[in-house]
């Protein structure tokens, strides 16, 4: 009897949640996932919404549903049942336009920015989203995702249009300048112009202020540049507010300290370098001119030293590396670490390994430790890999003749060099065809011809700098004392008259006297240019003039008393 009451009760409970489980419909479900969503209950919203379209199929619960899957991430699932909620409303426009949000939001979160921009500009044209500015806004974003620009440009109009204030004003035209700043179609102008509009409508719009700036500095407007990026700094500099703040305050430092180094202003230049790395310690760019500064400016070896190996572990582009790389094989050069030169250039070599420049360099390297076979390979070498620049082949044969006149090779020195006055005829390769003649096939009648033919460069006015001490050059050449002497004393009082310029001169001087054959006055004026503060040791240590006095005591004796750096190769 007992166990027969206890059934009864089992079924009565089974026919009762049977019954209750009836008595449930799509729209209970559907009120159940509107509940859910209310909490956050995204796993609640796709459950009722799932039990209200096992009922019945409706539109509801595919919109609720969609809602939750897009809520979850689930963004291909909440497109599917978007689309199917769609069929549901087709008389509704508020609805569908909603849907329409829905799944273009979908879209976009999977990157498919095509149907994105497709349901948003159905939205704009049929579902009242025109007036809508921060719809517009992510309409612009899909555009410039598609590299639709144009249109990304004529929304932002439209933007423009529906909007009054002036700091929103402001940032609309800046973001519509960024936009057209893509599109090569518009102008520089049409770029300024939006520029200085959000600038007009809002002072304090940094961003806007930056950027003009950049664009002043592209287009070498640099005193417009620098009234910018001082402005930038004048409203940011201790107050930035983020990490774009800062950024950009640290950027725009680094732009002025290259505006004050072309200026050779190196002291504001340094100081504004200094301030680029306060703000970013990151900025290989900053290090990269400190070195330059450093090693050209205040001869700094182990500081500019320090500053480009800083310099190289944050570069990130190959083209940046390898530049840095090669400042940073003429600071090691200038301070007679051939070794160090070396290892930075074959470090360059290694990232760009085409670059005929670089073994160009190598092989000037190779001609300083006086290697004919390594530097007369990486000569080779650099021309195979082509220097298409004329002025640059110009310069390379001609150094590639002096090098083989050097290495006993008078023909192969003959040929570079008449290739070299085939490209550009001048001063440096007329003498070079004369040193040619006169030192390695002994023809003096041909050499006196083309060293009369450069002298007729120096007095033609074709170079712009003075150049007295070449035409000096020329005459000794040709054995021509008196005229030779007679430029001498030109040169060194023009030099007299110009700051830091003796030096130069007194050197060159030495140099013609070594090749009038006349040592002790080549001594007299090589002292006199260490004196003056000749610091240019690599060129005086392998400079070919004066090869005769290298080997004589007194050449000896004065690296030993003005304590000129001893080369390491």
């Amino acid at each position: 009897m007992i166990r027969i009451t206890v059934r009864l009760f089992s079924i009565t409970v089974f026919l009762l949640v049977s019954y209750l489980a009836i008595g449930q419909t799509s729209a209970d479900y559907n009120k159940q996932a509107r509940t859910a969503n209310e909490k956050g209950d995204n796993d609640g919203i796709i459950n009722a919404a799932t039990l209200s379209l096992n009922v019945a199929l409706n539109g509801e619960a595919y919109w609720w549903r969609a809602i939750g899957y897009k809520n979850k991430k689930n963004y291909t699932l909440a497109i599917s049942d978007a689309t199917k909620a769609m069929s549901y409303y087709t008389n509704d426009n508020s609805s569908t336009g909603r849907l329409y949000e829905l799944r273009a939001n979908a879209y976009y979160e999977l990157g498919d920015y095509d149907y994105a921009v497709d349901d948003m500009e159905k939205m704009r044209d049929n579902y009242g989203f025109s007036k809508n500015k921060t719809f517009l806004e992510k309409l612009v974003s899909g555009y410039v995702q598609l590299q639709e620009f144009g249109n990304a440009v004529s929304t932002y109009s439209d933007i423009i249009k529906l909007t009054t204030s002036n700091i929103e004003l402001s940032d609309l035209y800046f973001k519509r300048a960024l936009v057209k700043s893509k599109d090569l179609s518009y102008t520089i102008k049409e770029i300024m112009d939006d520029l200085d509009v959000s600038i007009t409508k809002n002072r304090q719009n940094i961003e806007a202020l930056y950027e003009r700036g950049v664009m002043h500095l592209d287009n070498k407007s640099y005193a417009l540049c620098k009234t910018d990026m001082l402005e930038v700094v004048r409203v940011l500099d201790g107050r930035a507010k983020n990490t774009n703040d800062t950024l950009m305050l640290a950027s725009s430092h680094l732009v002025l300290g290259a505006i004050y180094y072309d200026n050779k202003n190196y002291d504001e230049a340094k100081a504004s370098y200094v301030k680029t790395l306060k703000y970013n310690n990151k900025s290989g760019f900053a290090f990269w001119n400190l070195g330059r500064i450093r090693s050209e400016i205040d001869k700094d070896y182990e500081a500019a030293t320090a500053d480009y190996k800083k310099a190289l572990t944050l570069l990130t582009t190959k083209t940046d590396r390898v530049n840095c790389y090669v400042d940073y094989y003429v600071h090691e050069r200038r301070n007679l670490k051939f070794n160090k030169a070396m290892e930075a250039i074959d470090a360059a070599i290694v990232i760009s390994p085409n670059d005929a420049d670089l073994y160009w360099d190598k092989a000037y390297l190779y001609k300083l430790k006086n290697d004919k076979a390594e530097g007369l390979k990486n000569y080779n070498k650099a021309l195979s890999l082509g220097i298409k620049d004329s002025t640059k082949k110009t310069r390379f044969y001609l150094e590639r003749g002096q090098f083989k006149l050097s290495s006993n090779d008078p023909q192969g020195a003959l040929l570079d060099i008449q290739n070299s006055i085939a490209l550009r005829q001048g001063y440096e390769n007329y003498k070079a065809l004369g040193d040619v003649f006169k030192i390695g096939m002994k023809q003096t009648e041909l050499a006196n011809g083309n060293y009369q033919k450069a002298m007729s460069y120096t007095i033609s006015g074709t170079q712009k700098k003075d150049t007295s001490s070449n035409y000096a050059y020329a005459a000794a050449a040709m054995g021509d004392k008196a005229t030779a002497e007679r430029f001498i004393k030109k040169m060194i009082i023009d030099a007299s008259a110009k700051i830091g310029a003796l030096a130069g001169e007194y050197h060159n001087a030495a140099c013609i006297y070594t090749t009038l054959g006349n040592f002790s006055k080549a001594f007299e004026y090589l002292e006199l240019s260490l004196q003056a503060g000749y610091t240019d040791f690599e060129h005086m240590l392998h400079d070919a003039d004066l090869e005769p006095l290298y080997k004589l005591p007194e050449y000896k004796n004065l690296l030993v008393k003005y304590k000129v750096p001893v080369p390491v190769y």
